[in-house]
């Protein structure tokens, strides 16, 4: 019997590789076709889009122009700095001795991401002498216009290059004066958001098949959770800008990898232990509320193997975890991120100074002042107009699976389920205690993105009725529809509402505050 034609019922343990069929040439093929595709998709976009897009990625990038331009933290110089409210306005943390420290901007974003993104730049910016804000510029090339005599000449006569009396026309010089100019940023940044998203997403989606392999026992589940990871969810649409949170993502799924090949394919090697570490504390790095999954991997892994635990994993997770403390000293002279001080009040609040956005914040963050009851947002959070359901609904099927697995109905990923939904439930109520803006203008609700790779890992397990149930074929393949048209509809722009918000804009069924 192939393995595709194995009925749901049937599954091999995925601990014994030798009961494991090897990938059928179908699935080779069609995965090969979706990575293919779905990498070819960022990349296009990521190289069509531009370089700063939005206050949050204009931020971060104001903090890579100032170290590699200025050698500070401190943003106040950047050419940019106007195109952000996510900045704060603090004194710098080590005035010249003597002097009185004065207050600067700093962007309010964590400083380890941009300090990294300065060293992988600072080579380029020092072999070519280039500053990341110059302007290349090129002569414009000639253009003529064709002018009939009775119209007014231009009141440059050599823009007269031919008068023809007899036709009654003159052709004219109609070429701008100032040349074209060419951003160089263009240059150093883009290559930068592929080499932080899109190359990551290559081997999260190569090592997303070779899970797809142990976890779904049939075809139909296998080719519709590839397509799924490909297409249909949010780290599609943001691998086209800067931001933390497919980041977040890809060191989340990296660090499960090796966490299921641990505790489920039982390798002992101490090269997982240090990439379960490594990565699952540089996803809490990238995403603070990710620390307790940094915990509970831990504890997990004390439980697994302590030895090497605590010989492996522990030295791994302190290279992240003191490089983020430390770059947050060096640019504030604290230990804690400024974000930490959002909602304080008074003439020393870092977010409130003269002329801040955030004194009269609009659109999402609105919300930010005048909250909507919690239970209303837990709802858009979910299956409302931010909602992981109403614009992912594949993620149902993963949460169906987490169900079935939890209750002992399919006994695979058991565990993992029940990581899983701890995270997802306290990421959920995190969110709704301590915000109150969806995260302002994006594509979903971007704090939560980090756990599509939990999902995703469980979705061949919800999908599988689809091979042998028509209706339950058709509704998944509605689902997947669905997700990859909201990939879609806010691929050329993250930091936009999503379909949801606009359609009801547009019904006046929403209000904004504009």
């Amino acid at each position: 019997m192939a393995y595709s034609e194995l009925p749901d019922t049937v599954y091999m343990e995925p601990d014994d590789p030798k009961m494991r069929p090897p990938r059928s040439p179908t699935r080779r093929a069609v995965g090969q076709i979706l990575i293919v595709v779905s990498v070819a998709l960022m990349l296009g976009a990521t190289l069509k889009q531009k370089a700063m897009i939005s206050a949050n990625d204009i931020s971060r990038w104001c903090t890579v122009w100032s170290l590699l331009e200025r050698g500070t933290y401190a943003i106040d110089e950047c050419p940019w700095q106007l195109g952000t409210q996510d900045k704060v306005l603090i004194p710098e943390p080590f005035p010249p001795e003597g002097e009185e420290p004065v207050k600067r901007f700093y962007s309010s974003k964590p400083p380890l991401l941009p300090t990294l993104i300065a060293g992988m730049l600072y080579p380029a910016r020092a072999i070519t002498g280039v500053p990341l804000d110059a302007k290349i510029e090129q002569e414009r090339s000639l253009r003529m216009e064709v002018q009939s005599l009775s119209d007014d000449p231009p009141s440059d006569p050599n823009r007269i290059l031919e008068v023809d009396e007899e036709r009654g026309y003159r052709v004219i010089d109609i070429t701008p004066e100032e040349p074209v100019e060419w951003p160089v940023q263009v240059l150093y940044f883009n290559p930068v958001v592929v080499a932080l998203n899109v190359v990551p997403m290559l081997v999260m989606l190569i090592l997303y098949a070779r899970l797809l392999d142990r976890y779904a026992s049939n075809d139909w589940a296998w080719f519709l959770a590839m397509a799924a990871a490909g297409l249909g969810t949010n780290l599609v649409i943001f691998s086209t800008t800067l931001n933390n949170h497919t980041i977040a993502a890809w060191s989340a799924f990296f660090a499960l990898y090796a966490f299921l090949r641990i505790w489920d394919d039982g390798r002992t090697h101490w090269g997982y232990f240090v990439v379960a570490g490594f990565f699952g504390a540089f996803a809490a790095c990238n995403e603070l509320p990710a620390a307790l999954f940094g915990v509970l991997l831990f504890l997990l892994m004390v439980v697994k193997a302590p030895g090497k635990t605590f010989t492996a994993f522990v030295p791994a997770a302190l290279v992240p975890i003191l490089a983020f403390l430390g770059t947050i000293y060096l640019a504030t002279g604290e230990w804690t991120p400024v974000y930490a001080k959002f909602s304080e009040e008074g003439p020393d609040s870092p977010y409130r100074y003269p002329g801040s956005y955030w004194l009269t914040p609009l659109a999402m963050d609105w919300f930010d002042q005048n909250p909507e009851p919690w239970w209303v947002y837990l709802l858009h959070l979910t299956i409302g107009h931010h909602g992981i359901f109403s614009l992912t609904p594949v993620v149902l099927f993963s949460f169906w699976a987490m169900f079935r697995s939890m209750f002992g109905i399919d006994a695979r990923l058991r565990t993992f389920s029940w990581l899983t939904l701890v995270l997802t439930a306290a990421i959920l109520a995190f969110y709704v205690w301590q915000t109150h803006n969806y995260g302002g203008s994006t594509q979903g609700a971007r704090w939560l993105f980090w756990l599509f790779p939990f999902w995703l890992i469980l979705l061949p397990l919800g999908l599988e009725g689809g091979q042998h149930r028509p209706w339950v074929r058709w509704l998944t393949l509605a689902a997947l529809g669905f997700a990859v048209f909201n990939t879609g509809y806010g691929l050329q722009q993250p930091w936009s509402h999503p379909w949801i918000v606009d359609a009801m804009e547009h019904l006046n069924l929403y209000e904004l505050k504009r």
